[in-house]
């Protein structure tokens, strides 16, 4: 299936700022721990709308407050939200929320529990702006996308030897089609680039793009061991070590099978937004629903999870496209799994057929199919911490 620039690949929901959404949640997010109760009760009464209750903190210095407070917006200006409610503890931060929602072009209401009276009216009145929010986002139009409109995560989790055969090359395969035509994609979990080197030297565009992954990777390399504990001993992790994976680097290896034989364009901070077209790497933990909190809001609308044995991790905010080439695996989760590719061991695939599978799942998803993941509503939003909080 060749797809070029020019060629429609589905329909989503065009956000003010540009981007395409693939889903128009209607999102009831609470933004501190302390409404996460109130929302979830809300979210209930309404059939359709996603509850996102990520158990966020008070008392976070530096740097860890600082990305809370830009992942709270990340997650209500994704493209994949059409319309949200915004919970908020007090009156401050919902006036502070309200100054960056004006600017989002979306239906958003912000509700302060404190300004409520009592938690039975806080629910109704909540639950009320929920259903005004779904009818509002059901009127919402649809358009035509291209390539270049998606930003891709990619992931791998429970590798094994399949993972390099199979699963990840077909992403890879994917990934140069996406790249080739203007799209982007994010690749992250820092730790598992790490004997990786001389692969992100050869597959950068500019030595200043590589100088900056490979400072990621130093950082991480340091880390590894700076509490007197060699952390290579648990990643790969135990399920790695069952199913055949012996070292990091061999590890890491496959998990590069991922980004095929594009150039990186750029390097991130975790959640940050890409600033062009092209493949970049993210600076995240190696946990996949970390990783994958990261690349969701930085701005991917869908995410191609290669897996070896089966891993649950998916992001609720976007679709997760399950990939596996382990005939036990596919055998043993039949019902969480989107795509087998284990047919390119088999010999009844190759890898261009695997990414036109990929690409035809994108395409399904724009129109309605709900993925595994989704289906289960699996997923966590999970930012990294540096510091404890006060």
């Amino acid at each position: 299936m060749s797809t070029t620039l020019n060629d429609a690949i589905g329909l989503g929901w065009r956000r003010s700022d540009g981007r395409i959404g693939l889903r128009n949640h209607v999102i009831a997010f609470s933004t501190v721990a302390l409404t996460d109760r109130v929302t979830t009760l809300a979210a209930e009464q309404v059939p359709g709308v996603l509850p996102l209750t990520p158990a966020f903190q008070r008392g976070l210095r530096g740097i860890d407050a600082t990305l809370q407070h830009d992942m709270i917006n990340a997650i209500i200006a994704h493209p994949n939200v059409g319309a949200a409610l915004v919970v908020t503890h007090d009156g401050a931060s919902a006036d502070q929320l309200r100054r960056f929602c004006a600017e989002l072009g979306k239906p958003i209401v912000i509700v302060a529990l404190m300004a409520q009276q009592g938690m039975q009216a806080a629910c109704e009145t909540m639950a009320a702006h929920l259903r005004s929010l779904l009818a509002e986002a059901a009127e919402q139009s649809k358009s035509k996308f291209l390539l270049p409109d998606l930003t891709v995560a990619l992931e791998c989790g429970g590798s094994d030897a399949t993972s390099a055969l199979c699963a990840n090359p077909a992403i890879g395969r994917f990934v140069d089609r996406l790249i080739d035509a203007g799209g982007t994609a994010i690749v992250s979990e820092t730790a598992e680039f790490l004997g990786g080197e001389d692969i992100v030297l050869a597959q950068s565009r500019t030595p200043q793009v590589a100088d900056a992954i490979l400072a990621y990777l130093s950082a991480e390399d340091a880390i590894m061991t700076s509490d007197g504990t060699d952390y290579r001993g648990v990643n790969p992790t135990q399920e790695n070590i069952e199913a055949g994976l012996s070292t990091l680097t061999e590890k890491t290896m496959g998990a590069l099978c991922k980004i095929g034989t594009s150039r990186f364009a750029g390097a991130l901070n975790f959640g940050e937004e890409p600033t062009g077209k092209g493949l970049f790497f993210m600076n995240t933990p190696f946990f996949s629903p970390t990783s994958l909190t990261g690349m969701v809001l930085g701005g991917a609308q869908v995410s191609l999870f290669a897996m070896g044995v089966f891993n649950p991790s998916g992001l609720p905010l976007a679709p997760t496209i399950k990939i596996c080439g382990n005939p036990k695996t596919l055998s043993d989760w039949p019902d969480a799994i989107d795509l087998d590719v284990s047919g390119v061991i088999s010999g009844r695939m190759n890898y261009g057929a695997a990414a036109d599978d990929i690409l035809r799942i994108v395409r399904d998803i724009s129109n309605g199919q709900v993925t595994c993941a989704e289906r289960f509503q699996e997923g966590q939003i999970i930012l990294p911490i540096t510091q404890s909080p006060l």
